[in-house]
């Protein structure tokens, strides 16, 4: 009798194992995020802003002054969508007269080549409508369109 259950219980067991996700192959672990597309570092071209760089990475995005006034700002990455061109960033600090304002931003972006534009909005709630991809200024009066940045990539 001993033996039976001996056996029963090793069989459970072997079936369990071979089922239950031991061997590595179940699908419960999500494939690791696609890095960020427009990671790296960027130098501001216009239209209006004063000139800074931006450095972008899977969890931050740093905007610092590029000569003249000493300034920076720091937010973190709540989330980014590669395939709808968002992200979404919180604000953690700031020094100087600082670039952009505010305490949270949703962003859409276009990236073409080496070219980024990105268009910001306030707050979490829902993303801007990209205006004026690659040169942030109005096809209509040739004004700078509000909140938006045109950047190059550096290599």
């Amino acid at each position: 009798m001993r033996i039976a259950c001996s056996a029963v219980t090793i069989t459970l067991a072997i079936l369990a194992l071979s089922g239950c996700g031991g061997s590595g192959d179940d699908d419960s672990t999500p494939p690791p995020k696609a890095p960020f597309e427009i990671d790296g570092a960027w130098s501001y071209l216009g239209p209006s802003d004063l000139p800074h760089k931006l450095d972008i990475t899977d969890t931050s995005m740093v905007y610092t002054a590029d000569g003249g006034d000493a300034w920076s700002s720091h937010w973190t990455i709540k989330s980014y969508d590669n395939a709808q061109h968002h992200f979404q960033v919180v604000f953690g600090s700031g020094s100087g007269m600082y670039l952009p304002t505010g305490e949270s931003m949703s962003g859409t972006y276009d990236l073409n080549g080496t070219t980024l534009t990105v268009q910001l909005a306030q707050g979490l709630t829902s993303y801007p409508p990209l205006q004026a991809p690659g040169t942030c200024t109005s096809a209509t009066d040739g004004m700078p369109v509000p909140e938006c940045r045109l950047y190059i990539k550096h290599y």
